[in-house]
């Protein structure tokens, strides 16, 4: 009789836990900040993503927040985040990156999108050097590159199994290049 009470405690837990994997990420101090700075978005939680990615994430790396990342992206040894922001209404997104600076905030917008929030992911990848998919054959877009080396980690976006962007913070500036189509 022990062992169905174990399996429905464990079932019913992982939700639990997972439902607060975004938030729990997440410093207070960026909660209010993000808040103020983007009044007509929340911070993600990671039903905002499908249950299948979620669990697939669960499965891989046991976090199952696909819509938060950390790492110091801008080299000046502290810890930074990329997030993707959910809108109040409908299903439009905005990824951004939070820089602490002596002790604030600065976002800096990488991306908004009108749809899609579902199938969105962050993530912080290592420093090293991408190239353009050979999948894109069209001009470049504004900022973005061909060939990209970063001293310090890419943040990186994209919908899941679809696309991915790779972010480098230099000069003030985030050129990008994407690294999947």
């Amino acid at each position: 009789m022990k062992a169905p009470i174990a399996v429905l405690l464990l079932t019913t837990s992982l939700p639990a836990i997972a439902e607060d994997a975004c938030r729990a990420q997440i410093p207070s101090s960026l909660t209010a900040a993000a808040q103020k700075a983007f009044p007509t978005f929340r911070l993600p939680v990671v039903t905002d993503n499908q249950a299948a990615d979620v669990q697939q994430s669960l499965k891989e790396k046991g976090g199952g927040c696909l819509g938060v990342a950390e790492a110091d992206f801008d080299g000046n040894g502290t810890r930074d985040f990329v997030i993707g922001l959910t809108a109040l209404k409908g299903t439009r997104y905005v990824v951004v990156v939070a820089l602490l600076r002596k002790n604030k905030w600065q976002f800096h917008k990488l991306d908004e999108q009108l749809d899609g929030r579902s199938s969105l992911y962050v993530s912080a990848e290592k420093p090293g050097t991408y190239l353009r998919t050979e999948a894109l054959d069209g001009p470049l877009e504004p900022g973005e590159v061909s060939k990209l080396t970063c001293l310090h980690p890419f943040a990186v976006f994209g919908g899941i199994e679809s696309s991915g962007v790779a972010y480098c913070y230099k000069r003030g500036k985030w050129p990008h290049v994407w690294i999947s189509d």
